[in-house]
């Protein structure tokens, strides 16, 4: 499985990482359309996922965010990928894993993200793309949690498309 690495200005390959946070992200696609959340209050774009918890396998942990943040039923069919962002004392590792949707469900999601007003729906993979360097580009501090997160998803989103583009 590929590892898509992400390092901040002060990485040194000694570094010494003081935490590691899992997380998992649903890879839904239809029809070279892709299912996100976007917030509506403030520019940010993510697939379906969230943190690994204690005792919880990537499959559960995956089942579980899109039940809760979007009311999907979803059954993972494989991990793609991984992502391993390095920033400051924290190594943050989300695996990527293809999904179907089996049902629906009711949706719980956190305070924190009914805060952000999260819309999910499917969006055409390329016109993404377009929209993830447009949010990267406004932003001007790329030092920013907010910048770190709409790059992961831009780098997540392209493997996806080279995916995509070399099963056909």
């Amino acid at each position: 499985m590929r590892t898509i690495d992400i390092f901040d200005n002060y990485y040194t390959p000694d570094r010494i990482y003081e935490r590691i946070r899992y997380a998992v992200r649903a890879v839904i696609i239809d029809n070279g359309r892709i299912y996100i959340e976007r917030a509506s209050k403030g520019p940010i774009i993510m697939l379906p996922g969230g943190g690994v918890e204690l005792g919880e396998s990537k499959e559960e942990c995956v089942i579980r965010e899109c039940a809760e943040e979007c009311g999907l039923v979803v059954r993972p069919v494989k991990q793609l990928f991984v992502i391993n962002e390095r920033y400051q004392d924290i190594l943050f590792n989300t695996t990527y894993v293809l999904c179907e949707i089996i049902g629906k469900c009711q949706s719980s999601p956190t305070p924190g993200e009914a805060q952000l007003s999260i819309r999910s729906y499917y969006q055409d993979i390329r016109s993404l793309l377009n929209d993830l360097k447009e949010i990267l580009n406004s932003i001007e501090d790329k030092e920013s949690e907010l910048y770190g997160m709409n790059y992961r998803e831009y780098l997540a989103i392209n493997e996806i498309l080279n995916i995509v583009q070399n099963s056909k």
